[in-house]
């Protein structure tokens, strides 16, 4: 697949989704545009662009269905890890 270079705009780095919005401000045009699908709507974007070959591109989608499942509180902010004091015997 072709790739665009934009030297004025870019210098000379292929323009990406990144150079025109952020993945808060996709997040907020996904919900208003898709609703209760928006999520659904960036994954498929995402998968489209990993299949592409536009890793740049499949990057901010990812970013942006992160922080929509977030929103959504299907996905934990942050992990919390144990220190191996607090886990327990692994064999009972």
């Amino acid at each position: 697949m072709a790739r665009y270079d934009c030297d004025l705009l870019a210098g000379g780095d292929p323009l990406t989704l990144w150079h025109f919005a952020s993945p808060s401000e996709a997040v907020d045009a996904a919900i208003a545009l898709y609703g209760s699908r928006a999520s659904l709507a960036v994954a498929s974007a995402a998968f489209t662009a990993r299949y592409a070959g536009r890793e740049d591109d499949f990057r901010f989608w990812f970013a942006v269905f992160s922080q929509l499942r977030r929103k959504d509180g299907k996905e934990p902010s942050t992990q919390k890890i144990l220190p191996q004091d607090d886990v327990g015997p692994l064999v009972s």
